[in-house]
């Protein structure tokens, strides 16, 4: 139920004509007048507004955003909003691509490794949707002798494409790049002015790390989280779509 509005007119005094004077105007209907606005708000509190605030409560008049699925498999998915109400029928939606692939020279060490861009972010907050959305998750791209795979791109939309929403997947590396190319850049091998040697990682993005180089692979930290680049030939992650909708309280 709405709040409703207070409408009445309180312009009372100044209706008044300048000399008021009885008898249409004796002492007990000027102080009538006086008191006929405050009287008017009184009513409207009492009467009006607190009665429709108690009943708005009780139906939930805050909302808070909540997580509502997460699809992070790579393939196919449905969301349903029958499934997922949110109040309002608002949704928020998080998209990431696939994180692209890493590469390695023929010599397979693990020093010789490059990074992959991790995949792309996307956002879209306060959208309403109805009914079922189709939904599909970028693969992490793998790595290669010379050059890795790309991401997979991310999507959602509806069946008749009105709303259609996309993360690019992370770009592969390769050992005459050094770099793939996405949400964020992975990095080739490189020297420090120290003297010590940096092995390359995977991209980054707010929702993943990619993986960290290292002169022996049981020293490579793989990827982590979603649609982070790989390195040399340690996999990327997959993306994922993130929904969220509100809950009232």
């Amino acid at each position: 139920m709405a709040i409703r509005k207070f409408t009445e007119n309180v312009s009372v005094i100044s209706a008044l004509p300048d000399s008021p004077s009885p008898p249409e105007y004796n002492a007990a209907i000027l102080k009538a007048k006086f008191d006929e606005a405050g009287i008017k708000l009184k009513s409207y509190i009492n009467d009006t507004l607190i009665p429709d605030i108690e009943s708005t409560a009780t139906e939930g008049i805050c909302a808070v955003k909540k997580e509502l699925a997460v699809y992070n498999t790579p393939g196919g998915h449905t969301f349903d909003t029958a499934e997922h109400p949110s109040a309002g029928g608002v949704y928020d939606i998080v998209l990431v691509g696939g994180g692209g692939g890493g590469s390695k020279n023929s010599s397979g060490t693990a020093s010789s490794g490059t990074g992959g861009g991790s995949g792309a972010v996307r956002k879209v907050v306060g959208v309403p949707l109805d009914g079922e959305y189709l939904i599909t998750v970028g693969a992490g791209g793998t790595g290669g002798v010379g050059q890795g795979t790309n991401g997979g791109s991310t999507y959602m939309r509806s069946g008749d494409y009105s709303f259609f929403k996309n993360a690019e997947g992370g770009g592969a590396s390769s050992q005459n790049s050094k770099i793939g190319i996405g949400g964020g850049i992975g990095a080739g091998d490189s020297e420090y002015g120290d003297g010590t040697v940096g092995y390359g990682r995977g991209g980054d993005n707010e929702y993943g790390r990619g993986a960290r180089g290292a002169a022996l692979s049981d020293d490579v930290i793989p990827a982590q989280g979603i649609g982070a680049g790989g390195w040399s030939d340690f996999a990327a992650t997959p993306g994922a779509v993130i929904i969220y909708g509100y809950v009232r309280i």
